[in-house]
């Protein structure tokens, strides 16, 4: 009878170099799982901003009777938020119309590796 020694450590070591490597697998998903949870979470976020840039932009075409072209509003909850706006005198019969297009951006960590940035934009009107 023969004794082999040694057989079960390199089975041990075997099995644990396999459960470290599923182990650094199942971090690094949970990683990547979680940074693009957070990274949709801020899309959101800036979609709400530029939609915010655009009520605000809204309000003061209608309101006032303001467009300006560019206005920058910085750190909206940590968002930079830039309004756009131009404005367009139409004659509809005998009425004057204002058409008002606004663009609104919202940009988080500009000009970084994660930057977030949402664009949206609408058309108003107002008889004048």
């Amino acid at each position: 009878m023969t004794r082999q020694h040694g057989f079960s450590i390199i089975a041990v070591l075997f099995i644990l170099v396999v459960l470290a490597g599923l182990g650094a697998v199942v971090v690094q998903l949970a990683t990547t799982q979680h940074l693009g949870t957070l990274m949709a979470q801020e899309g959101r976020q800036a979609w709400y901003a530029a939609r915010a840039g655009l009520e605000w932009g809204r309000h003061r075409a209608i309101n006032a009777g303001s467009c300006a072209a560019s206005t920058t509003h910085a750190d909206i909850f940590g968002f930079a938020v830039e309004v756009r706006c131009t404005q367009q005198t139409f004659t509809e019969g005998t009425e004057q119309v204002v058409v008002y297009q606004i663009s609104s951006v919202a940009t988080a960590h500009a000009g970084k590796l994660d930057e977030t940035r949402r664009e949206a934009r609408m058309s108003v009107w107002k008889n004048l």
